[in-house]
């Protein structure tokens, strides 16, 4: 049977306040004991010295009725008659007769001896019995124990708090409900996300703690929403991507088993084939590179290598690209060393650049100017394009987003992915925004040490 946690709370003030109160009242017993004990021998004492004081006086009337004639025996009191007077609850005295062994082992005690008395004090709450020897008569004084004062105050203190214990504890049961509401709407809502519901939200309830806690919940809840449609978005746009070219393959390899397609046409038909077939290859590279990259925490393979040489190249390699839209270049390339990934920082410039050239029209005009601080390596990419509208800004650095989709055929969403995946890595920072004169910047910063740097020559 499951225990709620406000039963469990319950139960554990139950325990520490009965075990407070067993400690608390052991250490009163233990503190007033001899206070307890000295009372006790006090009130046996008081009966012994008064049961010698009417002994001594019934002594006395003895003497007189013996010279006076006229003297009323029934003034003297016997043994029988001083014990029974005195005998009042929660006091008993009674004369031993048939104890000669317990009336011989008392005589013996220093203390009767000395006194004439002997009290013995024994119990958790003390009582004493006092045995004394009358004129001959063996008394025993004692206290009956079920009318000790003592118990029945203690009684009526642990029977008060076991009643305040007992209401204290269901009080606790419900202020305690009150008090984990937000844990127990915690705890649902958790359930409800283990079972796939990204939507739920847990009002901010409680003191600051419980604040905290709820919030961040709320947080990671809609971390989780995103990072479940990316997923989702990831499947369908994989499969959207590989569905729309093996499509077209399908479609015009069917065209080509028709044996009265001209030669132009059948030429036509495969070099769509090809190109299909390369842009599936490119995807499946792009979605390989960025899986791995997004496993990996850092850059390996690193070397030496001519950062501004490397642009060159790649912008010698897109040439065919950007003559063929007339696209006027304005290059300024410091002389820059890095040491890194040579491949890995080639995707980056190949990927921005061929993303300016794609959105530049034709005539227009490309800058790429490479320049270095005391703290970093900066790179600036900028086109003349229709520039970017603030949805888009925000999302072009995710997965398989595009931001013109009237031009999908062109591109699958992956290239700035992979750049932003590799300048993260890279420990540095890429950045998109609208030229004022029109167009888009990307810019990009790389950390740079001189000190590091020094060292690798």
């Amino acid at each position: 049977m499951k225990i709620s946690l406000q039963l469990k709370i319950g139960m554990l003030f139950f325990g520490v306040m009965l075990l407070s109160a067993l400690i608390s009242s052991s250490i009163l017993i233990f503190a007033f004991r001899s206070t307890m004990v000295s009372n006790s021998e006090e009130q046996v004492l008081s009966v012994a010295n008064s049961i010698r004081q009417l002994k001594l006086d019934t002594k006395v009337s003895s003497e007189i009725a013996l010279t006076d004639p006229g003297f009323d025996d029934k003034a003297i009191l016997s043994n029988d008659t001083i014990f029974s007077v005195l005998s009042t609850p929660p006091i008993t005295v009674e004369e031993i007769k048939n104890n000669p062994d317990l009336i011989k082992d008392i005589k013996q005690k220093d203390e009767f001896i000395k006194n004439g008395y002997y009290v013995e004090t024994s119990g958790l709450f003390p009582t004493s019995t006092a045995y004394l020897d009358v004129e001959g008569a063996f008394a025993r004084i004692s206290i009956n124990q079920n009318e000790n004062n003592y118990w029945i105050i203690f009684f009526v203190v642990i029977l008060s708090f076991i009643i305040c214990v007992v209401f204290g504890t269901i009080i606790t049961v419900f202020i305690s409900r009150r008090i984990l509401s937000p844990i127990t709407d915690l705890s649902r809502a958790a359930n409800d996300v283990a079972h796939g519901n990204f939507t739920v939200r847990v009002k901010e309830t409680g003191d600051n703690v419980y604040r905290s806690l709820i919030r961040n919940f709320n947080k990671m809840v809609e971390e989780l929403s995103g990072t479940e449609t990316l997923r989702g978005d990831f499947i369908s746009n994989v499969s959207h991507e590989f569905k729309t070219p093996l499509a077209s393959i399908q479609g015009f390899a069917k065209l080509l088993q028709d044996d009265t397609i001209s030669p132009q046409d059948r030429s036509e038909y495969t070099q769509i084939i090809i190109d299909e077939t390369v842009r599936l290859t490119k995807l499946a590279t792009n979605i390989l590179n960025l899986s791995k990259l997004e496993n990996q925490t850092s850059i390996g393979n690193k070397t030496r290598f001519s950062l501004d040489e490397q642009i060159r190249k790649i912008i010698l390699m897109l040439e065919p690209e950007w003559s063929k839209k007339n696209i006027d270049l304005d290059i300024a390339l410091d002389d820059i060393s890095y040491y890194g990934n040579e491949d890995l920082m080639g995707q980056i410039w190949q990927n921005i650049i061929n993303n300016a050239i794609k959105f530049t029209p034709i005539g227009g005009k490309i800058s790429v100017h490479l320049y270095q601080t005391e703290s970093n390596i900066t790179a600036r990419i900028s086109d003349n394009g229709i520039g970017i509208s603030h949805e888009a800004k925000e999302k072009i650095f995710e997965k398989f987003y595009q931001g013109d989709h009237s031009r999908k055929t062109e591109g699958n969403g992956l290239g700035l992915a992979l750049v932003k995946r590799i300048i993260d890595l890279c420990k540095g920072k890429v950045s998109v925004e609208n030229l004022y004169e029109g167009g888009v910047c990307f810019v990009v910063e790389l950390p740079f040490v001189i000190a590091d740097m020094d060292d690798k020559l």
